[in-house]
């Protein structure tokens, strides 16, 4: 099995409205690259708590 890259290691990302469409998909791609992601919402902590599992 080849191990993913992940070129953002080590790093941190804030996302605002990170629970919602294009938010989201971003929170959950530097997720991926390997960034630490912190998300904020304004309205839907049902939304953001999913996000979370996802990642």
């Amino acid at each position: 099995m080849t191990q993913q890259p992940q070129p953002l290691a080590g790093k941190t990302a804030l996302v605002t409205g990170g629970s919602r469409s294009i938010g989201a998909a971003i929170a959950k791609r530097l997720a991926a690259d390997g960034a630490t992601v912190a998300l904020t919402y304004s309205a839907s902590p049902q939304r953001a708590a999913q996000v979370v599992a996802d990642i």
